[in-house]
């Protein structure tokens, strides 16, 4: 239903669906993630797991969306945020295809809420392989409803942690080997 994307994988996105924040701010805490680095989410829709890093106490969070007007959203959302609540951290938005996105050497946590099929999860963790390679680094994943979590297995990258259920939702957690 979004219009204004132009992303050849528009096909392969799932429906948009928001993170629900409690469980996952519970889900922050109970895996001992720590709020160092930066925190990314691919397919961060109109930005609230962001918001959720934020409260955590990320200092830096970076949202990735393949729709001009959910980042809109999102870039609007993380300003209300610092606003009412006073919060200082950096927030970087990117209107791009999750392929598109440029791993950084200080993304430390990276949140999926399966927000596309296989194939361009395959095309993303390749683009982390080689971040990866390039500035090797912990790096842990949060993969919210873990449909495809056989190509996070398969890619050999990561140790899985844990699996949680918390408030109705599954999510799996990785950290690089």
């Amino acid at each position: 239903a979004l219009r204004d994307v132009t992303s050849g994988n528009r096909a392969r996105g799932i429906r948009y669906e928001p993170t629900r924040a409690r469980p996952l701010q519970r889900l922050l805490t109970a895996a001992g993630i720590p709020a160092r680095g930066t925190f990314v989410d691919i397919g961060c829709g109109k930005g609230r797991v962001l918001m959720v890093a934020a409260l955590h106490g990320f200092a830096n969070v970076t949202g990735v969306d393949y729709s001009p007007s959910l980042c809109d959203t999102a870039r609007r959302n993380l300003d209300a945020l610092r606003a009412t609540r006073g919060l200082r951290f950096d927030a970087a938005i990117h209107a791009i295809d999750a392929v598109d996105y440029a791993f950084q050497p200080d993304d430390t946590v990276l949140f999926l809420f399966n927000p596309f099929d296989e194939t361009v999860l395959r095309a993303v963790l390749e683009n982390l392989r080689i971040s990866l390679a390039t500035h090797p680094r912990a790096l842990w994943l949060v993969y919210h409803n873990p449909v495809w979590r056989s190509a996070i297995d398969e890619s050999r990258l990561f140790d899985r942690v844990e699996d949680y259920s918390l408030g109705g939702c599954v999510f799996a957690v990785y950290r690089t080997r």
